[in-house]
């Protein structure tokens, strides 16, 4: 029996759609922004467990992408200078 691989990007994308139940439409917004990125991936699964107010799991993914958005300046290289 041959050992399956699954790359790094293969990962990030099989767990973003497990954490949207598996849900499409959602996970294809996700992966677009996540694009691969292990930070952005963090940081979204983290505002996506944080969003609460919004129906439905592609309005709770875009709310989580905007929140993450604005997450991410936290990092950017220019902040803190």
């Amino acid at each position: 029996m041959s050992e399956i691989t699954v790359t790094s990007a293969q990962q990030i994308r099989l767990n973003l759609l497990a954490s949207l139940n598996y849900d499409t439409a959602a996970a294809a917004e996700a992966i677009k922004f996540v694009g691969d990125d292990p930070l952005k991936y963090q940081i979204f699964v983290n505002q996506l467990s944080r969003v609460t107010t919004e129906n439905g799991l592609v309005a709770r993914t875009t709310k989580a992408i905007k929140e993450s958005e604005e997450a991410l300046l936290l990092f950017d290289s220019e902040a803190g200078s």
